[in-house]
């Protein structure tokens, strides 16, 4: 359940001399994600090879049942292209299809989020909560030691609904969830809400506040019910004097989220 989108914001025109590069840029992420988004407001032309390896994407996710989903199509090219109506002429969004078109990336990041909480639903009761063990980011590490980490952490656990952390909130806390879904939310202006990214079991969160003490960057909500682990920076330098390797594990997966 974690890390199944991918956005990618193309800008140019897709015609038979580009249509490689976006494959290629595609290649990887269509092995492992369930859904691609693909931002459609720098693209200047659209030709009949690129609508011919879009209609092929669209396949290839539908294949895994996953989806293609497109996102502002622009309307008035310098080309006098109207690309909403070329995509009905050539079937590129056909209804009951594994393709999607929404006027913007926050309409198309609410439905796939909702989408993942649908299917969240349904296979809640059949998870389990993880052990530390479990973590990827802990995979190949000796299971004695992992056992003894996990008495050192705190085991918390959140009602769907329930605001576990606020933006602003200072303290210096990481996060695993050992089962269920948050959502990374920011308030606009005091009426709207942008639900920013969902993390699911065997993700962490609070890395950046762990790291270096700064405050909360958005709200964090529970969208089930949640099994967290949570492990203080004090707690962790403390064990991590005689384990090096566990730390080090620890912040490399730290890096990489932050680096992604």
């Amino acid at each position: 359940m974690v890390d199944v989108e991918w956005w990618l914001n193309y800008k140019g025109s897709l015609f038979f001399g580009t249509t490689n590069q976006l494959y290629l840029a595609l290649e990887e992420e269509l092995k492992t994600r369930d859904f691609l988004i693909l931002d459609m407001r720098r693209v200047q032309s659209i030709d009949i090879t690129a609508a011919h390896l879009l209609d092929q994407l669209r396949d290839m996710m539908a294949d895994k049942n996953g989806f293609l989903i497109y996102n502002n199509l622009p309307t008035n090219l310098l080309s006098g292209q109207d690309i909403y109506q070329y995509f009905e002429q050539v079937g590129l969004a056909p209804q009951k299809s594994a393709a999607r078109v929404f006027d913007d990336i926050d309409g198309a990041k609410e439905w796939v989020e909702n989408r993942i909480l649908k299917e969240a639903d349904f296979h809640q009761e059949e998870e389990h909560r993880l052990h530390i063990k479990e973590f990827d980011l802990f995979k190949g590490r000796k299971e004695e030691t992992l056992a003894v980490f996990e008495t050192h952490l705190v085991k918390i656990s959140y009602s769907a609904g329930t605001k576990i952390l606020s933006r602003g909130d200072t303290g210096d806390d990481l996060f695993f969830i050992r089962k269920g879904l948050i959502s990374f939310v920011l308030s606009i202006d005091g009426n709207h809400v942008r639900r920013l990214s969902t993390c699911g079991r065997g993700a962490f969160f609070g890395e950046m506040t762990f790291l270096d003490g700064s405050a909360r960057s958005a709200d964090v909500i529970a969208i089930t019910d949640v099994d967290l682990f949570v492990l203080s920076r004090k707690t962790f330098d403390t064990f991590s004097e005689e384990h090096k390797n566990v730390a080090l594990n620890l912040f490399e997966g730290m890096a990489t989220v932050l680096t992604s």
